[in-house]
């Protein structure tokens, strides 16, 4: 029964710091992108999303990476894992939104690449569970 209860309680505190680990990468690019586009020229004001979203999303991952390698709660990792994967496949799906097949195969080789490493690391359920969100999440946004 306890154990039951510790799975139940990991899968509770994946989905809801996942969630809001989601809104806040949401929100912090909403705010990094506003102080773009306030100090964007007039001429052009938006040659910058580009590299914005698509860089935004390599940071998410890059400190996804840094944050596997401290002591960190393991539901908090797996919680920044499905922002950062969420964050970077939508940059690029919304870069790349006339072309939905590549968006998929990006998708599908992120996804894949991440269990591998999961797997690797030999980590707990809930951190592939943590993919699982975000692919959902990728979905309803694109």
């Amino acid at each position: 029964m306890n154990k039951n209860y510790d799975v139940l309680k990991k899968g509770i505190l994946v989905t809801i710091g996942s969630f809001i680990t989601l809104a806040a990468t949401f929100i912090l690019y909403f705010l990094i992108f506003m102080v773009f586009e306030n100090m964007a020229s007039q001429e052009s004001p938006y040659n910058f999303v580009s590299f914005l979203r698509v860089g935004y999303g390599i940071i998410w991952l890059l400190l996804c990476l840094i944050i596997y390698r401290t002591k960190t709660l393991d539901w908090l990792k797996a919680s920044v894992l499905t922002s950062s994967l969420a964050t970077f496949v939508i940059g690029i799906g919304v870069q790349l939104f006339e072309k939905p097949i590549i968006v998929g195969l990006i998708m599908f080789a992120v996804a894949a690449i991440s269990v591998f490493l999961l797997h690797k690391m030999k980590t707990q359920w809930y951190h592939y569970y943590s993919i699982v969100i975000s692919i959902i999440a990728t979905l309803f946004y694109l």
